[in-house]
Parts: C-alpha cells; structure tokens; sequence
C-alpha cells in the first residue's frame, strides 16, 4: 500500500531531524557511530521494537557504510547529502540517503533479522523495496510504480512510504530503475 507523508517542519519536534533517544516508549532514534566496541554490539539483544535512522550527525557526501553498525544496520552503494533539487521536495538542512555510486540503489544488510524495514521515497523512477532473506531469497517487496517527483504532473505526492514485513529479513533494497531516489525517515523493527 503506497502512502505519502509530508515532512512537518512546523513543530518542535521534526521526525526527520529530532535527536531524542526515546520516542513514544518503544522507538529509538539510531544516531551514527564512528567508534563501534563489540560490547556496544551486544547491546542489540535488549533493542527496542522499531528503530529509526537519524541521519542529521552525517556529513554531506559522506559515504554511508558501517556508521550504524552499533545499530545492527549496515549500507551498501549510499551516500548522505542535502538536496538542492525542489523536485526532491525536501526542506532545506535535512540530510537524505542517496543511491552512489550506482544510481537508484542504495542496500541495507542487518547483523539479525528484522521484521519490517520502512523508508519515506522519492524517484526519478518507479522503485521498489525488496527484503531478502539470509539465502538472498526474496521475501517481500513494495513498489511505487512511477516517478513521485515534485511536478505538477506527479501521479503521486514525494516522500511516499515504502514498507516491507516479513520474518527473518537480512536484507533490502531500494531500486529506481536507471532513475535517482532519496530514502529518509528509514525505520526498521524486530
């Protein structure tokens, strides 16, 4: 099912900004780690139902790899950046993931599995979220079937959600075929 959300900047607290460990009793804001200790690792046994990326420490054009390691999350084919392009829809000083350096594609590997990834897209292209299991046999998948750009002609709004559930998820994908996506807003659950 496709929704799409608008980023609400009006408030104190943004979802895409906000720098609370805590949020609503069961959901933790993953900032990113540069200094990961296998104790730190361990502490994935006593997590919290959903985890949501928060993205705002990260660099512009930074690579995004092992930064949320701790978190029991790493990325593959991504980078941090702050669009310049309205088409994209996204305030001004919020950070985004991209596909880099092959565009559209941006991969998330989980050290456990998960039960449900979900992320706020825009594309150039129609995408789709797949979720893999530990034998990189498909699971789930989820598609916005055309581009979600900020144009009048826009069939569907930006920052549309994409959702995939299932058991004993090790891995994602996002993919806008021969297009460029942002992802932001990714939560991911046990």
């Amino acid at each position: 099912m496709l929704q799409s959300l608008k980023i609400d900047t009006t408030h104190n607290i943004n979802p895409l900004t906000d720098n609370f460990r805590v949020k609503n009793g069961y959901k933790f804001v993953a900032t990113p780690e540069y200094d990961q200790t296998e104790s730190e690792l361990l502490k994935l046994s006593t997590m919290p139902s959903c985890i949501r990326l928060g993205l705002e420490d990260l660099k512009s054009f930074e690579v995004v790899d092992y930064q949320f390691k701790n978190w029991g999350v790493t990325f593959s084919n991504t980078i941090a950046i702050e669009p310049s392009n309205p088409a994209f829809a996204v305030p001004p000083g919020i950070k985004v993931l991209m596909g880099a350096p092959k565009s559209g594609l941006i991969e998330m590997n989980f050290k456990s599995p998960v039960k449900f990834v979900s992320g706020l897209v825009t594309s150039s292209r129609r995408t789709v979220l797949s979720a893999y299991n530990q034998n990189e046999e498909l699971l789930a998948k989820d598609e916005m079937p055309a581009s979600n750009l900020l144009y009048p002609d826009s069939l569907i709004p930006p920052n549309a959600k994409l959702t995939v559930n299932s058991e004993n998820i090790y891995k994602v994908s996002f993919y806008a075929f021969d297009g460029q996506l942002i992802v932001i807003d990714l939560s991911f659950g046990f």
